[in-house]
């Protein structure tokens, strides 16, 4: 059978095609763009992770200083810090994309920063009003800080978890936040400082 030269271009033109499209569908699948296949639960700050039906993430870690005009806001009503200690703030933001649920993240009395010399430092109260990392039910595609509130519109968009660190612990890197999600669920995050 003799074949017009029409017709072996269409069939040349339909077996690249269709070897392209296998390609891309492989290429595709080996990519992990599936959303978050194995959620983590320790990672480095700005990743997030997950523990107990919510995602968690630290948008930013720092010092704060009392006489910075942004910082002064998050640090309201607190204590100059005794000498060689200083402010260290944690910003948090948390999603709920899983449970139709509502889900209850984990208050920060159940987290803690851990220093590479095993040195343990507990949070303590926010007093600035709105800034704080405040824990309240969420539901599915829900987020915290709130909508319109400080720390949601504010230049960091988390919630401040604020710890009094020596400077000594600051020195002792790396920091870690660990969260005790209850039910054997322990997550860690690495502080960028």
């Amino acid at each position: 059978m003799k074949h017009s030269p029409s017709s072996t271009r269409a069939t040349r033109t339909l077996v690249r095609l269709a070897s392209l499209l296998a390609i891309a569908a492989i290429a595709f699948s080996a990519s992990g763009c599936e959303k978050d296949p194995k959620p983590l639960t320790s990672h480095n700050e700005g990743t997030r992770i997950y523990l107990g039906n919510a995602f968690y993430q630290v948008q930013i870690s720092r010092m704060l200083n009392p006489k910075d005009v942004e910082d002064s806001y998050y640090l309201e009503g607190q204590p100059a810090p005794a000498k060689g200690d200083a402010y260290f703030g944690v910003f948090m933001y948390v999603t709920n994309e899983d449970s139709e649920q509502r889900v209850l993240p984990i208050s920060a009395d159940k987290m803690k920063i851990v220093t590479a010399a095993g040195e343990e430092f507990e949070p303590i109260p926010v007093k600035a009003a709105g800034w704080g990392y405040s824990p309240s039910p969420i539901g599915k595609d829900a987020m915290l800080p709130v909508p319109n509130t400080p720390a949601f519109v504010g230049p960091i968009r988390g919630g401040l978890i604020l710890f009094r660190l020596s400077q000594a612990a600051l020195d002792a890197r790396p920091l870690e936040l660990e969260i005790d999600g209850g039910k054997k669920q322990k997550g860690a995050i690495t502080l960028d400082v």
